[in-house]
């Protein structure tokens, strides 16, 4: 699984690591029954301490986006049905944030940013 860490955000990696969750499983990239990577193989894919992978998949727990299974591994739920509006707002706030960080550092201001968003969501047939 693939997630992007920025070391530079100020956010705590953990809150990284759950909020990159959180949009895969609004967005269908993880679906119910899916297994996550295993507490040290993904803290070894990113190379942070496994406690903060624990953190991580803690706050997924007590969300009930995820069921940890003894012996299993972690498990996408399937209670969680659709994304309430709330989370999937704010799902989609912390991916703008972290887009419009990454453009900035590239040298973008907003309008660009926005102006390209608008043609590549035409291309896909995502702007209606």
């Amino acid at each position: 699984m693939y997630l992007h860490l920025d070391h530079q955000s100020g956010e705590p990696i953990y809150r990284q690591i759950v909020e990159q969750i959180k949009f895969k499983i609004a967005c269908g990239q993880l679906v119910p029954a899916d297994r996550l990577p295993s507490i040290r193989e993904l803290a070894g894919q990113l190379k942070v301490n496994p406690r903060t992978v624990v953190q991580a998949y803690d706050e997924l727990q007590s969300g009930g986006l995820v069921v940890c299974k003894q012996g299993q591994g972690v498990f996408i739920t399937d209670n969680h049905g659709a994304m309430p509006a709330g989370l999937r707002r704010k799902a989609i706030e912390d991916l703008i944030k972290r887009t419009l960080a990454e453009t900035s550092r590239l040298g973008a201001d907003v309008s660009e940013v926005r102006r390209i968003f608008e043609e590549v969501a035409k291309e896909m047939g995502a702007g209606k």
